[in-house]
């Protein structure tokens, strides 16, 4: 009797387990897949005032962009079961899972076939699972998990952007293609962020600002000679300090005292870069 209720209130924070194994199996089949697929990539030259911008479109790059695709439609498919959504919109619950999708494509498109990249699959695996779970726990504001699952979301969101950043160095982009990576993770995690504060309203003005910041400090360590861990480092100090201060000017808090704890946090982030 007790282990049955006990199943019963578990049941109450998992979405329906079909779903869930037809979600995982789909994306974690199409990351293993693409490992024994090998497709020419295509190369589009462009030109821009006399500047040559060879733009190659390979089948990792697709693979990011329909995995990403395909894991938003999936949360959107597993939260409809969810007895307190009723008719509410679920985009918001799309965000961080299409950003998971796409920032662990890539790093494991970038992992050599060995050992080290199935250890690095099941971490994935594992990830995109507590997202999931984490997505489908939040849709009830007054749950009993709802402080946890927010907290846990805010730190997956910053962490995959973190992740995301350290990946565009290491692969050594162009300042063409690193740029629009990094404005599109900061814009996806800033608004996961800001969503998760206050369900109700989208600071999208706001968001497209912040966005522009943290591109326009990208562009600036773009040539410089910092690590991988410490442009991911000063990028997400930037991205983090920005969405506080975002938040603290929303909540009615002075210019001068809404920037006070997001500067210490840049100036924490920004030394650890430098010690790294």
């Amino acid at each position: 009797m007790q282990s049955t209720i006990a199943s019963m209130r578990l049941e109450r924070f998992l979405p329906d387990r079909e779903r869930l194994s037809a979600v995982m199996a789909v994306i974690l089949l199409a990351y293993v897949a693409v490992r024994f697929v090998q497709v020419p990539p295509l190369v589009l030259d462009w030109q821009l005032l006399g500047v040559h911008l060879p733009l190659q479109l390979g089948i990792n790059t697709l693979l990011a962009v329909l995995l990403a695709g395909l894991t938003a439609a999936g949360a959107d498919w597993l939260l409809r079961d969810h007895p307190a959504l009723g008719q509410r919109s679920t985009y918001s619950h799309w965000l961080l899972p299409a950003m998971t999708a796409w920032v662990l494509a890539l790093v494991l498109s970038n992992l050599p076939f060995s050992a080290s990249w199935w250890i690095a699959f099941l971490v994935c695996a594992l990830l995109l699972l507590a997202i999931l779970l984490a997505e489908y726990n939040s849709v009830a504001e007054e749950g009993q998990l709802y402080a946890l699952v927010s907290t846990a979301l805010s730190t997956l969101a910053l962490i995959l952007f973190l992740v995301l950043a350290i990946s565009v160095r290491g692969l050594g982009l162009r300042l063409f293609l690193a740029l629009p990576a990094v404005g599109l993770g900061a814009f996806l995690a800033g608004t996961r962020l800001n969503l998760l504060r206050n369900v109700e309203n989208w600071h999208s003005l706001q968001l497209v600002g912040m966005t522009f910041l943290v591109v326009q400090v990208a562009a600036v360590l773009h040539y410089l000679p910092v690590s991988a861990l410490g442009y991911g480092l000063v990028l997400l100090g930037a991205l983090f300090a920005l969405n506080n201060y975002m938040a603290n000017l929303n909540t009615g808090q002075p210019a001068k005292e809404a920037a006070r704890e997001p500067l210490i946090a840049a100036g924490v982030f920004l030394l650890l870069a430098v010690l790294v």
